[in-house]
């Protein structure tokens, strides 16, 4: 007899503190697909956005891996707890300066073992034609070296600005056909391997 079917449950998580940057666009697009794409794929989604937790810099003495009896302020708490809670991860990336955004490396130093052995696919966005590239591309060793499963193609997303506004809405119809089938195959990708992930973690002992 088979047993139950487990949804998993993926954080896509905005890897900007910026309140007014392009990735709300996209964030919010994201977030107009929930309905759909949970029906579809039998996953919850939740909607992570980083410049609502307030992190400070990170700059505790002991590294949180090596520190199990961490004492962190409640908003602290909340992003492990919320990092911790979810099976897997849509990791939305922008680029500055050919690398990551601070906050976003700054929020991943906090980490210790909370997205261990669950499954990333990285989202690269940004208001030029690139999509974010270097971005991701710094991004991907920080996420190995919290043992996540990098799925191995980014998405990437450019000229944001153009086909979206700040609600998340179709501003440029001609756009409208390709966006949405990119999407909808990212959550294909991620579902597939959180799902797999969830039912049969990988033995770490």
């Amino acid at each position: 007899m088979k047993g139950s079917i487990i949804m998993a449950k993926i954080a896509v998580i905005l890897g900007s503190v910026r309140q007014h940057g392009v990735g709300i666009n996209l964030f919010n697009y994201l977030k107009n697909q929930k309905s759909d794409i949970e029906t579809s794929l039998n996953v919850e989604l939740t909607f992570l956005n980083l410049g609502q937790y307030n992190l400070p810099v990170f700059d505790e003495d002991v590294p949180p891996m090596a520190n199990q009896n961490r004492q962190l302020p409640a908003n602290q708490q909340q992003w492990l707890d919320d990092i911790q809670d979810a099976d897997g991860y849509i990791l939305m990336s922008p680029e500055y300066n050919h690398s990551l955004p601070g906050g976003l490396k700054n929020a991943l130093d906090y980490l210790a073992f909370q997205a261990q052995g669950k499954p990333v696919k990285t989202l690269g966005y940004s208001d030029n034609s690139r999509g974010g590239q270097f971005g991701v591309a710094a991004l991907i060793p920080v996420l190995q070296r919290l043992e996540m499963i990098v799925l191995p193609k980014p998405a990437l997303i450019g000229n944001i600005p153009a086909i979206l506004d700040a609600k998340g809405t179709i501003i440029d119809d001609q756009a409208s056909t390709k966006l949405h089938s990119g999407v909808v195959k990212m959550f294909k990708e991620i579902s597939f391997y959180t799902t797999l992930l969830t039912a049969n973690p990988f033995p770490r002992n």
